[in-house]
């Protein structure tokens, strides 16, 4: 599409990466995810991804176009959020553990000026 010209549903352009993208809408979406949508007969799901059979992205025959589930799943998610929590209770019990002994240590400082 040359510069100046308003672009239509149902125009195409090639990005940098290769990639072909089509407007539909009034918004331009990744083709090959277009093509997808129809071979499955409904939208791509959150948890899928599209890609080329072949690795080609100039490849938008049906043929080619493949739809899988992403390899996170939403245990594999709640591990790593325990992880991490695990990790947050170590540092927070140490910085609780060194912030009682600065208190003590200032309690005793001060009980030894008392006397």
């Amino acid at each position: 599409m040359p510069r100046g010209v308003v672009s239509k549903d149902g125009d195409t352009t090639v990005s940098a990466n290769g990639y072909h993208y089509t407007r539909v809408n009034g918004k331009y979406r990744l083709t090959h995810h277009i093509i997808a949508e129809q071979i499955l007969g409904r939208p791509i799901e959150r948890n899928e991804t599209v890609s080329f059979a072949d690795g080609d992205r100039t490849n938008l025959d049906p043929s080619n176009i493949k739809v899988t589930t992403r390899k996170t799943s939403r245990m594999g998610r709640i591990a790593a959020l325990d992880a991490r929590i695990m990790e947050l209770t170590v540092e927070r019990d140490k910085l609780v553990a060194l912030e009682l002994e600065e208190r003590r240590a200032k309690s005793e400082s001060k009980l030894r000026l008392v006397k």
